[in-house]
């Protein structure tokens, strides 16, 4: 087979979240621009499935091992996978879409003299406990033994600068910054600017606990809804097998509280559209958040923003132009109520200059950036 321009690697791309959503993202703005492409993952979704045909697929090879150490084991398949892929395909560059140093650690064993790229989202594997490593390692994933690879890869771009600053703290290595992207179908539709869908809260996110959803509740039915009486709150996510007990309570915690919806299954992108149309302000709760997708996506739908001060997401703002950056919770109910309470006038200037924010997040932008730093 003729040289491939670039192997993509994700280890789940059969999961709903933020790092595969940018891969399709990035495939899909490839394969517009004619580039040759492999995927090598562990599993694929029907999103990704619908390219084939101008992408090629590889899954992660089973070779039925047992050298009694499950990592080992992995490892194994992960060389022989490499092995083959690379031999069959000879990308010019392997690039991984997560930080996951061990596959292009392999791809220098296999090929030292591939480029290689890799996509952090944070440096450190944040959601990892002793009761569900298993879990990370039967996706393929090593947290905790791969950090100091890092600096074995050709090339580390960073999703922000708050990503970009913990990478050389920790570890004295260079990135470059290239901002995520959100999917083409939160532009297509034009959204009425001098439209004000009323005192309406929304947040999206995984159920999981360092999201903080269940503190996003209990600010509702305490400190918000006894000053906006009229106010209300969507909560959309998805839950997480390895949080089920948090998810039972967060149902539970809405059910009992006035004007809460809960919206507790996957949605495409129209279908979430609809419902940041409904909402004055997105307030994202988790402390800490290297970038967040789910802001940018209510901001192209004139939702405007409250996100905390400690993160990735507050390079987005320029604080009370076209939003709100918070340190700590108190300041958030305020900043919450001052959108909600808002004169109509006021609103609507913040909200054009909130959408004109979003318009940089585009697929063409990402892949741009990242072409541009491959050298593809």
């Amino acid at each position: 087979m003729d040289e491939t321009d670039l192997m993509i690697v994700h280890p789940h791309l059969d999961v709903t979240g933020g790092s595969e959503k940018l891969t399709l993202i990035l495939v899909e703005e490839l394969v517009k621009r004619d580039y040759s492409i492999v995927v090598l993952s562990r599993n694929f979704s029907q999103e990704f499935l619908r390219l084939s045909g101008r992408v090629s697929y590889e899954k992660f090879r089973q070779v039925g091992l047992d050298l009694g150490d499950k990592r080992l084991n992995r490892i194994t398949e992960l060389y022989v996978s490499f092995s083959e892929v690379v031999k069959e395909y000879d990308p010019r560059i392997v690039f991984a879409m997560i930080q996951e140093p061990v596959y292009l650690v392999l791809s220098k064993i296999i090929a030292p003299r591939k480029k290689t790229a890799i996509y952090i989202h944070f440096p450190f594997e944040e959601e990892v406990t002793r009761e569900n490593i298993d879990m990370f390692i039967d996706m393929y994933r090593f947290p905790g033994f791969y950090e100091d690879m890092f600096k074995y890869v050709d090339l580390k771009l960073t999703n922000s600068n708050y990503t970009a600053r913990v990478l050389y703290e920790h570890f004295r290595l260079e990135s470059n910054v290239v901002y995520p992207a959100i999917p083409w179908e939160y532009y297509e539709e034009e959204i009425d600017l001098g439209e004000d869908p009323g005192p309406t809260i929304i947040s999206v996110g995984r159920f999981v606990p360092h999201k903080r959803l269940d503190v996003l509740l209990k600010l509702f039915r305490s400190h918000i809804k006894p000053r906006v009486r009229d106010s209300k709150l969507i909560i959309v996510g998805v839950p997480d097998e390895r949080y089920l007990d948090y998810y039972e309570r967060l149902k539970n915690m809405a059910l009992s509280t006035e004007d809460v919806e809960l919206v507790d299954r996957p949605l495409t992108p129209r279908q979430l559209l609809s419902y940041y149309r409904r909402a004055r302000v997105y307030v994202h709760l988790r402390i800490g958040e290297h970038f967040g997708m789910a802001p940018v996506e209510a901001m192209t739908q004139g939702a405007i923003p409250i996100l905390p001060l400690k993160s990735g997401l507050a390079e987005l703002l320029t604080h009370g132009w076209n939003g709100y950056v918070y340190g700590d919770d108190s300041e958030l109910v305020n900043y919450i109520v001052r959108v909600l309470e808002m004169p109509r006038k006021e609103y609507l200037e913040m909200r054009r200059r909130v959408y004109r924010k979003s318009l940089y997040f585009t697929p063409e932008r990402f892949a741009s950036d990242i072409v541009g730093y491959l050298g593809v």
